[in-house]
């Protein structure tokens, strides 16, 4: 697979990004109320929706960027901002072949294999998944750095997923389209 397909991940992944930085920073400060409630006719309110589609919004768990709330909290911007640099990995790495294989290709030689890849994946995913039951059953609340870190662990395992069946189609695809040459 050419790296092609691991560039249009990246350039989705900042399609998505890049408009909520920009937005806050192009309006004046104050101008955003999250939950936005304006018409979807503002290409301003566009990265809000979005932001609203998937996300709490809670202005005590967002940044403010010149004075306007991101579209989407820490933890989702963390998200959004590891698979990112999931997405910039592969482009650099190029991984090839079935779904264990594609991912082993960002792992050290003793962990390339389906153990291994299942259990960096866990390591990824686990601790916001953690994180986020706590709160639900709990008292705890989680500050900014730990929404941060297990967010951007979660983006990265994410992504894992996406560039696994990425390349799994991709041979998939390549198996379908070559003529067999048994016979």
């Amino acid at each position: 697979m050419r790296r092609t397909a691991w560039l249009l991940l990246l350039v989705a992944a900042l399609a998505v990004i890049l408009p909520q930085l920009a937005v806050p920073l192009l309006l004046p400060p104050g101008t955003v109320q999250v939950p936005v409630t304006a018409s979807l006719n503002e290409p301003t309110i566009w990265p809000y929706a979005f932001g609203a589609g998937v996300c709490h919004q809670r202005p005590d768990r967002s940044f403010v960027l010149a004075g306007n709330q991101l579209p989407v909290c820490e933890r989702c911007l963390a998200i959004e901002l590891g698979m990112a640099a999931a997405f910039a990995a592969a482009v650099v790495v190029a991984p090839r072949g079935s779904f264990v294989a594609s991912l082993s290709s960002f792992l050290p030689g003793r962990l390339r294999s389906a153990v291994g890849v299942l259990a960096v994946g866990l390591v990824l995913v686990l601790p916001m998944v953690v994180d986020g039951a706590l709160q639900l059953v709990t008292a705890y609340v989680s500050a900014t750095p730990q929404r941060v870190t297990t967010g951007l662990l979660y983006g990265i395992g994410q992504a894992g997923v996406v560039i696994g069946c990425v390349a799994w189609l991709s041979v998939r695809l390549n198996e379908s389209l070559i003529p067999s040459r048994r016979r």
